[in-house]
């Protein structure tokens, strides 16, 4: 039976989009050319020969054309008719019911027919091949190009990763990745401009009328050009967005994707739930991403002052989130006097209070410098006990505040609140508790020394008490701006603290999302420098991506430069650059290895490490580098082996062994020691621009299939609910752990052997009942900051403020393991 009319179109479109991108040899065209007019001669040569005649003589073929007994010609007839007449259509689609018609038969005048017939046949076939090559070319003929580069852009493809220059191809397919420090402008077969940034990578695909771009991770700004049919998607792992004639951002991480639109309207589906997005509008796939202004989301572009031309006439911000339980503004910070080193602010919460005491303890015992400052003076304990029942006498807030006197001596713990009602300073001698109190207007100064109340009090008298326009308070201010719950805040410098350069500390814990968050930064007196900027910006990892949702621990970072880490790390080691130096060239002339070139010049900048399987007898440890330059990265290993086994030869040791064996098309490769000690042992390949190491090919093997099927870490519910809430889609670095399954064995096991002290519990007790936890880490320009869910924050701080980096382990939850470490030098 012949097709409906609706049926043909899907046979037409099935059709095409299978050989649309089909190579075919002139030898074959020139056979269906022929083909085609073979079957028109012969539709025309068994044509009806009668003439139609009217909307009658068509209606009169509609029951032959329903049964499938009409011929083609006269069906395409029918067909053409149909399209240009209503009525004829309603009877056709059964909307009007006519009586039969009898028809009188014409005077055959064959020689118009097969006119007729002929036309129609060469008018579809023509037709069709139009359609096709629009569809197929569109107005925009070209392929994929190269348009502009800055830095260094990869093809990874299965034969390795290539770089690409200005001007090439980009085939469809292919993953395109651009590098650290690098972007580029690429022109697609549409005509439409993507603009990829750093450590982003993304691949084309072609369906029919649509080109989809499949962002895998990183940011683009796309300007999308006008379609006459079809559309272009950009499809994220968790959204897709169609557009045309559109310019928009797309930003896919590890949480989730964040789309804006700069200009034109984008609609955005995700979880079968369509949004449409305007001018100045902006949506997130994930609750753990804040919002951010348009501004600041595309200020990596190289057209930014364009884009932001384009955005002056459109909506100045967006809605800002309030969450419950926070402030985002304080009435006493400004009353405070301008030599304030050290500042905490308490919502006045009775229930809270509780909770708020115990975080704010651990949070000052955790610093050695604060603890240091505030030796010696009245515990904060017992004021605080007491701050729960006079909640009913203060205000909203309550700031504790130390300062210095004129001669640069410590003043304080001093707390500073607004007044509900009378009657406070009596409260608290009913209570028995001894603390100094000066009441002005509607603020109430107390402490445990009254000269700091006094010269605290003595700035309340003032519209201001000095603080506001110093460097401390406008940091204070920008916690402020994003909502304060428990907030701390230290001057470090001026406390006399030294922290790898680091000028502030900030601390906070809010309720977010029905569940608490902690985070912490230290603020540096300009740009990182040293030790301090060896962490990158927040970047787009894909190391993690062979790390499976099993894994007890897994820790991933981005650094700035591996060379120059290596040359700091020498440095370090050496105690002078020059020393560094020379050490370099000895390492080289004794291996020919450039440690510095060779080595660490042919990495990315991406580190993973993880681990995922079980823990005996062999650790199941993966490492995930990436590696640009695999071949010298292999060539430069390879010498360091041989390096290492002729000295081995001459003291009498046992040499190393090296190997390697291909599988399935990839090739494995293989190091340890000669004694066959399995925790000497590693195999690894590289993939997709990664090294991926373990200890047995089996681990390797199965991360390359992690990696395939796109069940990694990042993707799993317990990963993705543990990332704290913020505006960054990327990490520096991110530390994730549920170590307490893993450990809970070994506690039962070798708790026997601790001998606690007769009162206390048992020192390996907390290490099985560790909760799963994720510490984010971003560097900024200007600061190092860590957040997490739950009541985490401080841990790992003191060692960052005491410029042991190796002492950051100590704080985290496996950093009870820190006295098997030994002692580390600053």
């Amino acid at each position: 039976m012949t097709p409906e009319p609706n049926a043909m179109d899907a046979v037409l479109e099935r059709a095409v989009s299978e050989i649309r991108d089909e190579a075919v040899d002139p030898a074959t065209i020139e056979a269906a050319a022929a083909r085609v007019w073979a079957s028109v001669a012969e539709a025309a040569a068994h044509a009806p020969a009668d003439r139609i005649r009217g909307c009658d003589g068509f209606r009169a073929l509609m029951p032959d054309r329903r049964a499938g007994r009409l011929p083609k010609a006269r069906a395409l007839l029918l067909q053409d008719h149909l399209h240009e007449c209503v009525a004829c259509r309603k009877v056709f689609e059964g909307k009007v019911v006519t009586m039969p018609i009898a028809v009188a038969p014409a005077a055959r005048r064959p020689n118009y027919t097969v006119r007729w017939a002929a036309a129609a046949a060469v008018l579809a076939a023509a037709g069709l091949t139009t359609w096709f090559i629009v569809d197929r070319y569109g107005a925009h003929s070209g392929r994929a190009v190269v348009q502009a580069l800055n830095g260094t852009l990869y093809m990874i493809g299965t034969d390795g990763i290539h770089p690409l220059a200005v001007g090439q191809e980009l085939p469809d397919g292919v993953e395109i990745r651009t590098a650290k420090d690098s972007n580029a402008m690429l022109e697609l077969r549409d005509g439409s401009v993507v603009e990829l940034r750093e450590r982003s990578s993304f691949s084309t695909a072609q369906t029919a009328s649509d080109l989809t771009v499949r962002l895998g991770r990183g940011s683009v700004i796309v300007q999308a050009a006008h379609r006459r049919i079809g559309h272009l998607y950009v499809a994220t792992a968790d959204c897709r967005v169609a557009v045309t004639g559109t310019v928009f951002s797309v930003d896919a991480g590890v949480k989730g994707s964040r789309v804006s639109v700069i200009q034109g309207e984008v609609h955005v589906s995700q979880d079968n739930n369509d949004k449409v997005l305007h001018p100045g509008d902006q949506t997130v796939t994930s609750a753990a991403i804040e919002p951010m202004s348009i501004p600041d989301d595309i200020a990596w572009s190289r057209n930014r002052e364009k884009l932001m031309q384009q955005l002056a006439s459109l909506k100045a911000g967006l809605e800002q989130i309030h969450l419950p339980n926070v402030r985002y503004s304080s009435k006493l910070l400004d009353r405070l006097p301008a030599s304030t080193v050290l500042f905490a602010s308490i919502p006045n919460l009775s229930a809270y209070l509780g909770d708020a005491q115990s975080v704010l303890h651990r949070k000052l015992s955790e610093s050695p410098e604060l603890r240091a400052f505030l030796s010696g003076r009245a515990d904060l304990d017992p004021i605080l006990d007491k701050l729960r029942a006079a909640g009913a006498y203060l205000g909203d807030e309550v700031v504790i505040a130390a300062f210095q006197d004129s001669n640069g001596q410590p003043q304080g713990p001093v707390l500073l609140a607004e007044t509900r009602r009378e009657g406070f300073a009596a409260f608290l001698n009913q209570q028995g508790v001894p603390l100094a109190v000066e009441t002005s207007g509607n603020f109430v100064v107390f402490g445990p020394a009254k000269p700091a109340v006094d010269a605290m009090a003595a700035t309340l008298h003032s519209p201001t008490g000095g603080f506001p326009g110093t460097p401390f308070h406008q940091r204070i201010m920008q916690a402020y701006g994003q909502g304060a719950g428990l907030l701390l805040c230290a001057d470090i410098t001026r406390m006399g603290g030294q922290a790898l350069g680091a000028q502030y500390f900030i601390a906070e814990e809010k309720e977010v999302n029905n569940q608490m968050e902690s985070r912490a930064a230290l603020g540096f007196n300009g740009v990182r420098t040293g030790i301090a900027a060896w962490l990158a910006p927040p970047a787009a990892m894909g190391s993690l991506d062979y790390v499976s949702p099993e894994a007890t621990f897994a820790a991933a970072f981005v650094v700035s430069n591996p060379a120059a880490t290596v040359d700091q790390l020498l440095a370090l080691q050496q105690r002078s650059p020059e020393a560094a130096r020379q050490a370099l060239a000895q390492i080289q002339q004794d291996t020919g290895i450039d440690i510095r070139n060779d080595l660490a010049g042919s990495l990315g900048g991406e580190f993973a490490v993880a681990m995922d399987g079980p823990v005996f007898p062999v650790p199941s440890i993966k490492l995930v580098a990436e590696v640009y330059d695999p071949v010298r990265f292999q060539a430069s290993l390879q010498k360091l082996v041989d390096a290492v086994n002729q000295s081995s030869a001459k003291s009498g040791r046992a040499p190393m062994h090296t190997g390697q064996e291909t599988v399935d098309g990839r090739i494995y490769y293989s190091v340890g020691s000669a004694g066959g000690n399995p925790l000497m042992q590693a195999s690894y390949t590289f993939s997709n621009g990664y090294l991926i190491a373990a200890p047995t090919r089996t681990l390797v093997t199965r991360a390359l299939q992690i990696k395939t099927n796109g069940t990694s870490l990042t993707r799993s519910s317990d990963f993705i609910a543990m990332t704290p809430r913020d505006h960054y889609n990327n990490f520096s670095a991110v530390v994730y752990q549920k170590l307490g399954t893993t450990l809970a064995p070994l506690v039962s096991l070798f708790g026997a052997f601790a001998q606690p002290k007769a009162g206390q519990p048992n020192p390996l007790s907390s290490l099985g009942n560790m909760k799963p936890s994720l510490f984010a880490i971003y560097g900024e320009p200007d600061r190092i900051s860590i957040a997490t869910n739950g009541d985490a924050l401080g841990m790992g701080l003191t060692g960052m403020l005491s410029g042991n980096i190796m002492g950051m382990a100590g704080g985290l939850p496996f950093g009870g393991m820190r006295q098997m470490q030994g002692t580390h030098a600053r």
